[in-house]
């Protein structure tokens, strides 16, 4: 009788266990401080950091950036962007977005341009011009 009660509770503990929603890393990712980070309420923390990086690229002096923009779900797409002195790469993200292709792409692209407050980058290879950004307020 003994064995049966253990069989059965041990039995209920890897079903509860099993099926427990349990919060992976990548759900729990947590910007850096020098991130680019745009969030669905039209604010962009860092954005001067953005615009530093645009006339980096505009002047031919290298730098990086990495943009965190977030799905109306609130699943963060990565987007790094180099610039070498001559040439864009960009490198797309979307591991940690549940509805995404969950895939991590790079593509060159020729520049980021700016109409208002929204932040898009045109010129790339394939069907990804143009590339969405960051839009603030």
């Amino acid at each position: 009788m003994r064995y049966v009660s253990f069989l059965t509770v041990s039995i209920m503990f890897l079903l509860i266990v099993g099926c427990a929603d349990i919060e992976t890393d990548s759900k729990k990712f947590v910007p850096s401080d020098t991130d680019i980070v745009n969030r669905n309420n039209g604010d962009i923390e860092n954005e001067s950091r953005l615009k530093e990086f645009i006339k980096n690229t505009e002047t031919g002096d290298k730098d990086s950036i990495r943009v965190v923009a977030y799905t109306k779900e609130g699943d963060p797409i990565l987007t790094e962007l180099t610039y070498n002195g001559e040439q864009l790469e960009v490198t797309e993200d979307t591991t940690r977005d549940e509805y995404g292709s969950g895939e991590i792409n790079t593509f060159e692209c020729e520049k980021i341009v700016v109409e208002e407050n929204k932040y898009s980058i045109i010129g790339c290879q394939g069907d990804k011009t143009p590339y969405y950004l960051a839009e603030g307020n």
